[in-house]
């Protein structure tokens, strides 16, 4: 009987986790290249994947709030990041690819820092 419930336990978690999770092509078009330019909000450092909220505003004042979806937390800090390589408020460009559904979300590839600064936030598309 325990190992019943254990087992339909660990299969709930595995399932609900799988579906969690989701390919870069089902979210996001790699043939519609997404950047912004602005102002970091929010970070959320967690798994399964780090988001980074932006704003921006165009030539008119008219704000624009992007969510960017990178690499999760352990794959960041092996290519250099720390919680510390952002924050908020800091002012950045991002490159990547828009969202599928045309919400206001993106996959991102690569920051970009005033000074120059680059680091990879997500994968390449292919």
């Amino acid at each position: 009987m325990k190992l019943g419930i254990c087992t339909l336990a660990c299969g709930i978690w595995f399932s609900s986790t799988a579906i969690a999770h989701h390919s870069f092509a089902a979210e996001y078009d790699a043939e519609k290249p997404a950047s912004i330019a602005g102002t970091v909000t929010k970070i959320d450092w967690q798994n399964p994947h780090v988001y980074l909220t932006v704003e921006a505003k165009d030539e008119t004042g008219k704000t624009s709030i992007m969510t960017v979806e990178g690499h999760p937390p352990n794959i960041l800090r092996r290519t250099g990041w720390t919680r510390d390589s952002i924050k908020v408020g800091d002012s950045v460009s991002i490159s990547g690819w828009a969202s599928k559904d045309g919400s206001q979300r993106m996959a991102g590839r690569e920051v970009t820092w005033p000074d120059g600064k680059k680091l990879f936030v997500g994968p390449p598309s292919h």
